[in-house]
């Protein structure tokens, strides 16, 4: 049985301490972490190697992150990509804003190094889950209806 390459999570966030301190929680935690620091650069990325799932910042040059949450959304061939919020806004109406673009969760800051792993790995997990139920399930033959 072949090794599963560790998921990929994207970073966005336009403060490098952020990113750092993030993608060393989550490889730790055994993902795979590319950072990138603008909305734009995210795009460009998320478009290049879809990742499992888009951490993104919603205050970002060139593209904030509830727009880019939008163009995401907007896209066929992302629409169903895992994008949460990470960010320092924490009012009611702007996690409302978060979940109308079209995030999946919204994580406030500052946050649990706990949290933020289970909530990430909950995710991935389920889908690593699926993904494996569905390999499973195509590499076993079906099995015989027994003759009554």
């Amino acid at each position: 049985m072949e090794d599963q390459q560790p998921s990929y999570v994207l970073i966005a966030d336009d403060d490098p301490l952020i990113l750092k301190t993030v993608g060393i929680i989550l490889r730790n935690a055994g993902f795979r972490v590319v950072a990138v620091q603008d909305g734009q650069a995210a795009l460009e990325q998320i478009k290049k190697d879809k990742p499992a799932l888009a951490l993104l910042d919603v205050m970002m040059a060139r593209i904030n992150g509830l727009d880019l949450v939008r163009l995401i959304r907007a896209d066929a061939d992302l629409e169903d990509l895992t994008v949460f919020l990470l960010t320092a806004r924490a009012m009611p109406h702007e996690k409302q804003q978060g979940y109308s673009a079209g995030a999946n969760d919204y994580i406030t800051k500052p946050f649990s190094n706990k949290d933020l792993v289970a909530r990430v790995a909950a995710v991935l997990d389920g889908k690593a889950a699926s993904i494996g139920s569905v390999a499973a399930d195509s590499e076993t033959p079906p099995k015989a209806d027994p003759v009554g």
